[in-house]
């Protein structure tokens, strides 16, 4: 065979060889995160607080979506501040109507269930960016679904609303640097939205309702980021009041990111 047609065939081969891994590369990221007409976007927020914190993996309709295992925390996909996960707001784009969610431990080096932790199904909708929250743990565990906003909100701006997903707790003052901003928010309630203006960083905390002091030290959190210009928050209380701050299930504050 002629050595310049070997050598052309052997480039043409490692070209639609990179073009087609990158191809596949691509998809994994970004296919499954994409805003599809018709699809339903969704997002689970894992904040099961187990003492031992184990790493768990996530189906939708008995496939695992989680490239890797994740742990308390973590909305998934994207993430958010003062949790696991990625600086990013990705959703999974899922098929509308009833989906079944499963949450385990994994076998070692397997993607088959060694531990169900929780399982459930929940009826995603449509041209919608929702959240499923996960909250406490083994057979105590609960969800709580909210329809998130689709759009961001004026520049100067910054969306919030805040859920409160302490299962011991009877109801929760949310305060940004001295002004309160949600009172009495019961476990496992939503409130509207609300907006702040950007780049006016202050201490987020968290106090039992009517209370004068914050929760712990834990349960306050100051960055700059969560007051980001035209970002969507939900801000959400999670773990359980009355822990040591060195106990990882100790009442915390976590934004996560929407848009």
């Amino acid at each position: 065979m002629n050595k310049k047609y070997l050598y052309f065939n052997i480039v043409l081969f490692a070209s639609l060889t990179m073009l087609i891994w990158s191809c596949k590369k691509n998809e994994l990221r970004v296919s499954p995160f994409d805003y599809t007409d018709g699809m339903g976007m969704l997002k689970i927020n894992y904040a099961s607080p187990y003492a031992l914190n184990p790493s768990v993996q996530i189906k939708i309709n008995g496939e695992k979506v989680s490239p890797s295992n994740i742990t308390y925390a973590t909305p998934f996909p994207g993430g958010g501040l003062n949790t696991g996960g990625s600086n990013y707001a990705d959703y999974f784009s899922v098929l509308p109507g009833t989906d079944s969610i499963l949450i385990s431990i994994p076998k070692k080096n397997s993607n088959e269930d060694s531990i169900i932790l929780f399982k459930t199904t929940v009826n995603v909708v449509a041209n919608k960016y929702q959240t499923l929250h996960i909250a406490d743990t083994s057979a105590a565990t609960q969800t709580v679904y909210t329809v998130d906003p689709g759009n961001k909100p004026d520049s100067g701006r910054v969306l919030y609303r805040f859920i409160n997903l302490c299962p011991n707790s009877t109801g929760l003052d949310l305060y940004f640097g001295t002004t309160m901003i949600s009172s009495n928010v019961a476990y496992k309630q939503v409130t509207d939205t609300f907006s702040l203006p950007a780049g006016n960083s202050l201490a987020w905390s968290l106090r039992t309702a009517g209370g004068t002091t914050t929760l712990s030290s834990a349960a306050t959190y100051t960055n700059s980021a969560t007051v980001a210009n035209q970002r969507v928050f939900t801000v959400y209380a999670r773990g359980y009041i009355g822990l040591p701050t060195t106990d990882i299930r100790t009442a915390k504050l976590s934004l996560l990111y929407n848009k």
